[in-house]
């Protein structure tokens, strides 16, 4: 059986205790990326928890902080990332005090990237490997990985109240692209907005539960001038 995420399966124990408290913030998860012109360029993928604090200081009066820390850290993947061909100056972004984990690195093209995101995003090793990007001319396609049936499965089998569904419309998944070259248009299902100057900037973004609704929500194409 397929394995949810490991960020998703370590807010578990996060959801339950949410339906506790007021919420009117939002758990962040956003991938970040930096293109040049010749395919190469730098990715931040970071786990943003900080506006969640209150809830989960409740958690660790049941789970010790290096518990959480470890759920969490990127030092393991980092390590990981490090031996990919291709990819460079690799620093884990781990700030259990902020509630903020991550890792950054530089690629020198598509190929190491998409083995890099391989490693961030696909925990079973027995999963089929995943061509996250394809560059077709001045077409950049984004194909986004998330099973719903499996995350529906581990909700169903926790212990997570049924409003807990509603507390993922606040919690985000982003993607944010920097370009060389002003971009043309974007082909997205998800909320996408061109920003920056002669909008060589795009961020995306869709909720975790129109991620469960349709696992296609993020599927990207965009075109450069």
């Amino acid at each position: 059986m397929k394995r949810a995420p490991l960020f998703f399966r370590s807010l578990i124990p996060v959801m339950v205790f949410g339906s506790m408290i007021p919420l009117s913030s939002c758990l962040t998860l956003s991938e970040s990326y930096e293109f040049k012109k010749n395919g190469s360029g730098s990715m931040t993928y970071l786990i943003d928890m900080s506006e969640l604090v209150a809830i989960l200081k409740i958690a660790e009066s049941n789970e010790s902080e290096e518990k959480i820390s470890t759920q969490f850290s990127f030092t393991e993947l980092g390590e990981k990332i490090e031996e990919i061909e291709g990819v460079s100056q690799v620093k884990v972004l781990d700030d259990p005090e902020n509630y903020k984990f991550g890792v950054t690195f530089k690629f020198k093209g598509i190929e190491p990237l998409n083995q890099a995101l391989n490693s961030i995003l696909i925990t079973n090793p027995k999963d089929k490997k995943h061509d996250f990007f394809k560059m077709e001319g001045n077409t950049i396609i984004r194909t986004h990985l998330i099973n719903k049936n499996v995350l529906t499965s581990q909700l169903e089998g926790s212990d997570i109240p049924d409003q807990n569904f509603s507390l993922m419309e606040s919690m985000l998944y982003k993607l944010n692209f920097s370009f060389p070259k002003p971009v043309k248009v974007v082909y997205s299902s998800a909320e996408a907005e061109m920003v920056g100057k002669k909008n060589r900037k795009v961020n995306i973004e869709a909720s975790f539960k129109t991620l469960l609704d349709d696992e296609t929500a993020l599927n990207t194409s965009i075109v450069l001038k």
